[in-house]
């Protein structure tokens, strides 16, 4: 008896030693000892986990028969149990097939491996280093193919981007965004570049054509960041710096200014100013507009998850001052993303994201700072606004600080998008099936006020206050259903995909013009004070309709040869009644070389895969109601007894044949990689054929119309891009890596329909010279006028190139009709960006370069450089030939004939190479950090320096008036520039 209670006695302790929780520690390393940060502990069965510290360290409470599994992505995950022991070390081990790069391609991922299309990866982690008020903005030079072009680079404004060349004249050439899985996701200045996992850039027409008409011009999909199995993750983010006008323009000065109007006078006896008698105000406008200008960034996140639902929440905030005076953005952002899991089979999901962007646009341009008479003064001796005539230049102009003051413009944009999914896996996970529904909700307000304060109001006979108020909604909702089967065979894999879509999109708009409003102590709210007669109201409604049904079959033999093909039917409202519909087709195939027997043996190669690729994807430019017959009510039409009485006239004639615009597109790519993934390489040569341009077409005088926009033309593009990466050196305390990617493009017109040539550019006033042509057999892009070779050292008249006369032949004497020809272009020869980052133990330092070479800008402010009303280039105007300035002259004489027509000499080398981003961080060690995973401190600077042509004027050739617009491209009227920006940061997890 004894004996029994005694064992009992010992059971129960044992029993109760193994209930009991214990503090269980330990660290977890990789096959070669380095610490894994960040490896999720769960407890198996229960939502209990942590996660390892900065030196791969956890601690964790646990019976001692608990099960805790182990898992870090591109490692096995281990499971083990605990038992008498308190301290558990971990080996992880690689899992070659998690370590497989994959790729969101549309409606779907595939490894990297098994692509047979051209799919850029943007490196988002150094691509968004430093804050940005616009994700599209920090796109320059990070995918080979992705050209990024800016007309402003104030706060909050959006760039141009073009992938492979614009297929389009007038359709459009933008890029299709998928955020989530939401196609055509608009405004992307309101997404926050913290939440971005992923971006995946569809170039070649294979990649492209699931998405059908939508995708002509490329897709840009990104991914949002998604919670993950764990305990919560905190992290925080916080930035904030300064930012400033990298340099300045030369421009005169008052004594330059003076002196030049001395040189220029015709009467050299009687010069309009005396020298030692000039006004004492020599005001710099530039300095005076500008100013160091402070951004912050804050962003605030939460993650985390257990196997029934993970979560994904954050806030941000950023806040950009402009570094000129009256303008500045700001935007706001909350997001949550969710995914539960319902059953075994079941899951779903939403994605909610709200923001809102303030952005207080610039009343003033730095076309106007340059053009401003220096002799002028800000304030009057009593400290108002200075007002009157302005001493050199003899006009009468209102004033600049007082505009950037005084009056509002403001921007408020308030964007809903909401996304939800519901997914069934069924037979092992072979059988997929998903549906989503989604919309995107935009608001969009804008209030502008000049007050009847302004100088300018003032002068013009004490003119009352004007005020716009614009409003204007967009809605976009979208539903599409996809069934997915994948299976696998002995030696072959298939995959096929199914789907169909339906998206609606409108829009409205109304807009409230006002003007002697009575009151300024209120803003635009005193709009309702103005007289009728004084306000003017429009508006303005659209909506289309997109149907799309869709399928891909992908099919892997031995795991080196894929087939890929697809098909997408796709109808539009807005088109005509006989085109509404058209079919897009790709196939694709890639021969993975290096999995070939007689490759085995070759060591230096690790991969080596070569694709080709064909698709047709199509372009539907086309508004809304524009195909069908509208009628309008003009109040001043038919005269009847000698009075004006409405009538109805046809504003639109009916087009039952105008249809897409069609691109077909042929890619071959190789894919390298050497000494064991050291060194990579990938090289894509394209070709693309656009037909059916959409373009205005001459019709006859009895349609009421001059011209109809028609399918007509064509335009082609081909090129290169090139992609470079290395791993130069990877040791336990040093690491070094680069990147580079280079793309080349010829764009070339084939066809105009009735004509071999359209002009689309004009010089302004007082000036009408011909300056850019749409031409057969060149680039969209081209500049037009007179080749200009130099002038008469004895009269310093220009000389322009003869190369033709009446008779066909060259007669001496210049004359636009015969001597004008193509003077230069503004697409450059090639363009790229390069990566480059060491780590030497927590030190980081990181930089990244973009270039453009061989593209040319127009000056249209060199263009104005004759006019005796403007201040302008120092550098110009006091090298032009005069009476005193005859030996040293750089340029011709003033005079209309020298400088009031279209020529080269106004032609700029646009090429450049900028330090766009660099920066320098430390990760503290854990040690210093108890209860934190992660803290880091950083400096970033953007835009530190730039390298640009000797000629060029302005401040910066890649963000000009003309960087984007497909017909005026390149023409530089002085932009606002990009800034630079020095700001200090700090992530901290835990």
């Amino acid at each position: 008896m004894t004996k029994l209670l005694t064992t009992i006695f010992i059971i129960m302790i044992s029993v109760s030693a193994f209930s009991q929780e214990k503090m269980v520690t330990g660290k977890v390393v990789d096959n070669t000892g380095m610490p894994l940060s960040g490896t999720t502990l769960i407890i198996k069965g229960t939502n209990n986990g942590t996660m390892t510290d900065f030196d791969g360290e956890y601690s964790i409470e646990a019976k001692s028969t608990d099960v805790i599994t182990f898992s870090y992505v591109g490692m096995k995950t281990q499971t083990v149990t605990v038992g008498q022991s308190s301290t558990i070390n971990i080996t992880m081990e690689e899992d070659a097939a998690a370590l497989e790069e994959v790729v969101v391609i549309g409606y779907g991922t595939v490894k990297k491996k098994d692509l047979a299309g051209s799919v850029a990866v943007v490196d988002t982690e150094n691509t968004f280093a430093a804050p940005v008020a616009n994700p599209q903005n920090a796109l320059q030079g990070r995918a080979a193919g992705v050209q990024v072009t800016s007309s402003s680079g104030a706060p909050g404004s959006s760039p141009e981007i073009i992938i492979r060349g614009g297929n389009s004249i007038t359709g459009g050439n933008s890029p299709l965004y998928v955020i989530d899985g939401f196609v055509g996701a608009d405004n992307i200045s309101s997404l926050n570049p913290n939440d971005i996992e992923s971006m995946q850039v569809l170039k070649d027409a294979s990649s492209t054509a699931i998405y059908g008409a939508r995708g002509t011009n490329g897709v840009i999909i990104i991914t949002t960041k998604k919670g993950k199995l764990g305990k919560p993750v905190v992290n925080f983010r916080a930035s904030s710096g300064i930012q400033s006008l990298p340099d300045e323009i030369d421009v005169q000065n008052t004594l330059e200014l003076a002196t030049w109007f001395n040189n220029i006078s015709p009467d050299q006896t009687n010069l309009p100013y005396d020298l030692d008698n000039l006004p004492d105000t020599d005001t710099n406008w530039q300095k005076e507009l500008t100013r160091e200008a402070v951004m912050s960034d804050y962003q605030l996140s939460v993650s985390g998850g257990t196997e029934a639902v993970k979560y994904y929440v954050s806030g941000g905030l950023l806040n950009q001052d402009g570094i000129v005076k009256g303008s500045g953005f700001d935007r706001y952002s909350l997001r949550s993303n969710i995914d539960f899991k319902l059953s075994k089979v079941f899951k779903a999901g939403v994605n909610i994201a709200l923001s809102r962007t303030d952005k207080e646009n610039n009343t003033i341009s730095f076309t106007q700072l340059l053009r401003e008479d220096p002799s002028k003064p800000i304030y009057d001796e009593e400290g108002e606004y200075w007002i009157g005539t302005n001493p050199i230049l003899g006009t009468e102009t209102g004033n600049l600080m007082a505009d950037a003051l005084l009056n509002d413009d403001n921007t408020t944009l308030d964007k809903i998008f909401i996304n939800t999914y519901v997914e069934g896996n069924f037979f092992d996970d072979k059988l997929t099936w998903k549906s989503t529904f989604g919309g995107d909700f935009i608001y969009n307000k804008r209030h502008r006020f000049t007050p009847s304060t302004n100088p300018s109001f003032i002068m013009n006979d004490n003119q009352l206050a004007q005020a716009i108020i614009n409003r204007s909604n967009n809605q976009e909702f979208l539903n599409e259903n996809t069934l997915n089967y994948s299976e696998t065979f002995g030696d072959h894999s298939i995959n096929v995909l199914a789907g169909a879509s339906f998206q609606t999109q409108s829009s409205e708009s109304v807009t409230i013009n006002a003007s002697d409003i009575p009151s300024d102590g209120v803003g635009v709210n005193a709009i309702q004070l103005a007289p009728a007669e004084s306000v003017a109201i429009s508006s303005s409604y659209s909506e289309v309709h997109n149907l799309g049904v869709f399928g891909r079959v992908s099919y892997i033999y031995k795991d080196r040869y894929v087939f890929n093909a697809s098909l997408r039917r796709d109808g539009k409202s807005s088109l005509g009644v006989n085109e509404k519909y058209e079919n897009f087709p790709s196939a694709s195939f890639a021969w993975k070389v290096k999995e070939e027997s007689f490759m085995q043996n070759v060591d230096a190669i690790s991969d080596l895969k070569f694709r080709i690729n064909y698709g047709r994807t199509g372009n539907s430019g086309v508004s809304a109601f524009s195909t069908i017959a509208n009628y309008g009510i003009d109040n001043n039409t038919i005269l009847v007894d000698g009075v004006s009485v409405p009538g109805v006239y046809q504003d639109e004639i009916a087009k039952p044949n105008l249809g897409w615009e069609i691109t077909d597109q042929f890619d071959a790519g190789l894919e390298i990689s050497l000494f064991k993934r050291r060194l990579t390489a990938e090289v894509d040569v394209y070709y693309k054929k656009t037909t059916d341009l959409l373009l205005a077409e001459d019709v006859p005088d009895f349609t009421g119309k001059t011209e109809l926009l028609t399918n007509i033309g064509e335009v082609q593009n081909k090129g290169i891009d090139i992609v470079l990466s290395g791993i130069i050196i990877d040791t336990n305390d040093f690491k070094w890596d680069a990147s580079l990617n280079i793309s080349t493009y010829k764009n070339e017109v084939i066809d105009l329909g009735q004509s071999t040539f359209l002009s689309t550019k004009n010089l302004t006033a007082p000036a009408v010279d011909e300056s850019s042509r749409l031409m057969v057999g060149q680039p969209v892009g081209i500049f037009w006028g007179a080749k200009y070779l130099g002038f008469d050292p004895e009269t310093g008249d220009a000389i322009f190139e003869d190369i033709s006369g009446p008779d066909g032949v060259p007669d001496g004497v210049y004359s636009g009709e015969y001597d004008d020809q193509v003077i230069g272009n503004a697409n450059p020869d090639f363009y790229g960006g390069f990566q480059t980052n060491f780590k030497y133990k927590n030190f980081d330092l990181s930089a990244f370069f973009a270039f453009s070479v061989g593209n040319e800008t127009y000056s249209e402010e060199f263009f104005r450089v004759n006019e005796t009303t403007l201040n302008s280039f120092a550098s110009i105007r006091n090298n032009m030939y005069s009476v005193n300035n005859t030996e040293n002259a750089l340029y011709p004489a003033v005079g209309s004939n020298n400088y009031d027509l279209s020529s080269s000499l106004y032609l700029q080398d646009a090429s450049y190479l900028r330090l766009s981003t660099l920066q320098l961080g430390y990760t503290l060690p854990s040690n210093l950090i108890k209860g934190l995973s992660k803290l880091r401190l950083y400096f970033t600077g953007s835009n530190l320096f730039l390298v640009k042509s000797d000629d060029y004027l302005g401040f910066d050739p890649d963000v000009n008036t003309g960087a984007t617009g497909q017909l005026q491209r390149g023409f530089d009227a002085i932009a606002y520039p990009q800034s630079r920006n020095l700001l200090l940061g700090i992530d901290v997890s835990f």
